[in-house]
């Protein structure tokens, strides 16, 4: 009966950590894209295609230059990719509040704020409701 116990419980903890593992390999994979997409939308080449586009012209409008928008989507990305982690429980609530307060900050930016306008219905319903409360 004993070693019947263990057995549950030593499987109980080899599913858990294998599915923190997962979890946390899908993040660091998640921030990985994350970078690389920055790092390519911001080369000039990709600039350059993207003025070809109604839809990205319109949206350059609302910054003085490309690289303004784009880095102001990374901002966007990388606050809800740290909010999604919050969602999991997976960052330390000062470190959240922390997160929080920035995006609140992030919101007084005028560009910022009229990125966020004009690309809002890309995330999730949860993270929108999130920062138009803020």
């Amino acid at each position: 009966m004993y070693y019947t116990g263990a057995l549950i419980v030593s499987i109980v903890v080899l599913v858990v950590t294998i599915k923190k593992n997962r979890f946390e390999g899908e993040y660091q994979l998640y921030a990985r894209m994350l970078d690389a997409r920055t790092k390519l939308q911001n080369t000039d080449i990709f600039i350059r295609m993207a003025k070809e586009s109604s839809l990205y012209a319109e949206r350059f409008k609302l910054v003085e230059e490309p690289k303004e928008y784009y880095t102001i989507i990374s901002l966007i990305d990388t606050i809800e990719f740290i909010y999604r982690i919050n969602k999991k429980k997976m960052i330390d609530k000062e470190l959240w509040q922390r997160w929080e307060n920035h995006a609140k900050s992030m919101m007084t930016i005028p560009k910022f704020r009229n990125v966020w306008s004009a690309t809002r219905e890309f995330h999730t319903r949860d993270f929108v409701n999130f920062m138009d409360g803020l």
